[in-house]
């Protein structure tokens, strides 16, 4: 069996790593990365990256778009949706950029090996069982396994899941019953349990899989001595730098950090003649963002995004020019 890591160079992932070759050890462990030009990935997050994969003992396997070596040379997330003449996958309706990049290059990755003898693991944590569930299940049409260590080992993540599993199960039941007149969750277990041995037969739920002998073992690489990449104290994930998926909060950072990029991305909507997501296109927005600069509204993905913008809301309204925010974003 190969445990495929999708390893993005994030701490999670990198989590995901490491405890998947503690339990199985490092011989049959793939690092599957997909690597981002560096002008927009972060330096410190191939930093992070290459010195985990280091303290492992495993090199770094790259599906990289067109098979691609030199990370330079990796086409941009702009470049990509130019060329398409869209920001959105026709077929899904995705943000393209995504499929161009990782999506397609993973799985022509995976048609070098056989399917059967593998399992990709995903570092999703157990305040993501949705996104746990929508990759377990399109994989599976694939009949390829997965595991989610950062979700599901350990006794009380196992309850956490299943008890999601249980309760997207009773909701099913509910919609496909309309006169049922069982009321509650524990109530449905109790009657219902042929229904919910049919459901696991036929996978519609799945609260046997995961066996409880898998433990965490580790909660930060700091514990290994790698700290983890310095831009998580402005980003809250280790995406490219002006993702297309993100909303005007990761917008209004990529203005103050970085305005470079948002310069590019202006342009890329300007070739493409759209915006890239229902907000509206970023020259509308820079207006504000310019005034929440000025008025020192912090440019940091980890406040809240409700706090966030009800606070600069707020301060918008002000006419006072040196008011700083600072309490209101605690």
């Amino acid at each position: 069996m190969k445990h495929v890591i999708c390893y993005s160079g994030g701490h999670s992932s990198a989590l995901t790593a490491i405890e998947a070759k503690r339990l199985y050890g490092k011989e049959n462990i793939v690092l599957l990365n997909h690597n981002i030009n560096p002008r927009y990935e972060d330096e410190d997050i191939k930093r992070f990256k290459k010195e985990v994969a280091d303290y492992l003992g495993i090199e770094i396997t790259f599906a990289n778009i067109n098979g691609i070596e030199d990370e330079k040379e990796i086409p941009s997330q702009f470049d990509v949706c130019e060329e398409a003449g869209t920001f959105v996958n026709p077929n899904g309706r995705q943000i393209l950029c995504t499929n161009r990049l990782k999506t397609q290059p993973f799985y022509d990755y995976l048609k070098t090996i056989n399917k059967d003898e593998i399992c990709v693991y995903y570092g999703f944590d157990s305040t993501e069982l949705q996104r746990v569930d929508r990759r377990k299940g399109i994989l599976k049409l694939e009949g390829i396994m997965t595991d989610f260590p950062l979700a599901i080992w350990g006794e009380d993540l196992v309850e956490g899941y299943n008890n999601f599993k249980l309760n997207e199960l009773f909701k099913t039941f509910k919609k496909t019953n309309k006169t049922t007149e069982i009321k509650d969750l524990s109530e449905f277990v109790s009657l219902q349990k042929d229904f919910i041995q049919d459901a696991i037969k036929y996978n519609l739920i799945e609260i046997t899989e995961f066996k409880k002998n898998k433990k965490r073992t580790i909660f930060s690489t700091e514990e290994i001595g790698i700290k983890p990449p310095l831009g998580y104290k402005v980003w809250k994930h280790a995406n490219c730098i002006g993702c297309l998926k993100a909303g005007q909060q990761h917008w209004y950072c990529v203005y103050v950090h970085d305005y470079e990029t948002f310069e590019r991305a202006k342009l890329s909507e300007e070739r493409i003649g759209h915006s890239f997501g229902n907000q509206g296109y970023l020259k509308d927005m820079e207006p504000k963002f310019k005034k929440m600069f000025e008025i020192g509204i912090p440019a940091n993905e980890h406040i809240p995004n409700g706090v966030f913008w009800k606070s600069a809301r707020f301060y918008l309204k002000q006419s006072t020019q040196d008011l700083f925010p600072c309490e209101c974003f605690v």
